[in-house]
């Protein structure tokens, strides 16, 4: 049975979403996302939900506005009181938001890690992100919020895949 609950906590995987965007003009994410409604359905939660220390959720979904997480596993860290690192994890985790153009992005991987402190996310393990007709493939992506760098490194022999189309022509008479 899911468990529909809201968390101010679980708003910074909300977050994580928006920053994955990886082959996103300036606008990550649909701008009225963050206005609709934050719904968090786990199959289990286990954990302090205002002290310091991990909460774990199992069998994961957020959605709120076009965002969706899923997991198969979420830490979520608090020191101080406050979210240090959400911890995604699944066969795979993904999550999918549209931008305000209507243009979904999808990322997936084994496993999906955000510092709140730094604003890292790093995706590891079969990682795939697809944003309108670009791709990009690898073993492991280290993305900066706070500066929009990219870092990946590829799986077997060491490459990642990179597929950006071009633009459409314009025809006209």
């Amino acid at each position: 049975m899911l468990l529909p609950f809201r968390l101010r906590a679980v708003e910074r995987l909300a977050l994580l979403a928006a920053c994955l965007a990886l082959f996103a003009p300036p606008a990550l994410a649909r701008s009225d996302d963050r206005d609709k409604p934050l719904d968090v359905q786990a199959g289990g939660l286990d954990g302090v939900m205002t002290q310091d220390g991990d909460t774990r959720f199992t069998d994961l979904v957020i959605t709120q506005g076009s965002l969706r997480i899923d997991a198969a596993e979420a830490t979520v860290t608090r020191v101080a009181g406050e979210v240090t690192r959400v911890l995604l994890k699944g066969s795979p985790a993904s999550l999918q938001q549209e931008n305000d153009e209507g243009q979904l992005m999808r990322a997936r991987a084994q496993q999906i890690v955000y510092d709140t402190g730094t604003e890292i996310v790093v995706l590891s393990g079969d990682v795939q992100v697809e944003q309108g007709r670009d791709t990009f493939r690898g073993d492991r992506v280290r993305y900066d919020t706070r500066n929009g760098r990219i870092q990946g490194g590829g799986g077997e022999g060491g490459r990642i895949h990179l597929t950006i189309q071009p633009k459409p022509r314009a025809t006209g008479n």
